[in-house]
């Protein structure tokens, strides 16, 4: 609470890179929390702290916009889309309506339009994004719409997005950011932990000899702070755990362990503030 409180100071800070460790603060946040009373909050907070650089950038680019303007505004246009700012919520789903490839939205844009587009959308923004995904020869663009295409909230769109990881239509350089980002979208987390326990053999198989296939635990530990779910996570990797990932397993449990301390002394706290 004293932290948000001293956020509320910033509104006119200028730095990409504070703002970059706001963005970061708030997420952790909303992650560790994962409390519809404290999502609830965050969002005016958020459209309030963002407002006064979203009323000074804008869209579009101007020739007076210093470098870090342009670094700055598609963090700021993200925290409004968040805080679901009527304007920009619009705005960035009619660029996506009118896009029909990558190319015809800003590169600095793309995510917050998409993101937009995935929080808001169902299978016709979905088909869209995967049709543009698998076209794209860009390395970049096809990991941004990646990250779109894992954040959708139905669970059949979210199935439909895990069951790509496996196809043809995913680089398999691509596939960690895939499951991670499945991870990190709260509608998908148990959906992607089951997808995961089912696959585990394909993914030994294929990325086992990779290095990022020792984060894996991570990816699955870090987006949950319910000690509930520990039994679940170390009886899994009990049997299927291996010398290599020992250590990102510890590291997955003590993660679990200390997100959910900070949920029990943080929560109430957090929702009573909302609340005044």
């Amino acid at each position: 609470v004293d932290t948000l409180k001293l956020l509320e100071a910033y509104r006119d800070e200028t730095s990409d890179v504070v703002w970059g460790v706001i963005s970061g603060g708030i997420g952790s946040l909303r992650l560790v929390m994962d409390d519809d009373g404290v999502r609830a909050g965050l969002k005016p907070f958020v459209r309030k702290l963002a407002s006064q650089q979203l009323k000074r950038l804008g869209w579009e680019e101007r020739a007076n916009d210093s470098h870090f303007d342009r670094l700055l505004r598609p963090a700021i246009l993200g925290l409004a889309s968040y805080g679901e700012e009527p304007a920009v919520v619009e705005e960035a789903l009619r660029r996506f309506a009118a896009s029909q490839k990558p190319e015809d939205i800003h590169p600095d844009l793309r995510g917050v339009v998409y993101g937009t587009a995935a929080r808001r959308g169902a299978r016709l923004e979905f088909d869209k994004m995967l049709a543009m995904h698998n076209a794209s020869t860009s390395s970049e663009d096809r990991v941004t719409l990646g990250v779109a295409l894992t954040h959708f909230e139905q669970a059949a769109l979210i199935r439909r997005a895990l069951a790509e990881i496996t196809s043809s239509d995913v680089r398999l350089q691509d596939a960690p950011y895939w499951i991670a980002y499945s991870f990190s979208n709260r509608h998908a987390r148990l959906i992607t932990w089951e997808w995961f326990v089912a696959h585990w053999d394909w993914l030994v198989q294929n990325m086992g000899a990779d290095l990022s296939f020792s984060r894996m635990p991570l990816y699955a530990g870090r987006t949950f702070s319910d000690e509930g779910f520990l039994p679940t996570f170390t009886k899994f990797f009990d049997t299927h755990g291996s010398v290599a990932l020992e250590r990102p397993i510890k590291q997955a449990i003590e993660t679990i362990q200390w997100q959910a301390a900070w949920k029990r002394r943080d929560l109430a706290a957090l929702k009573k503030y909302f609340k005044t």
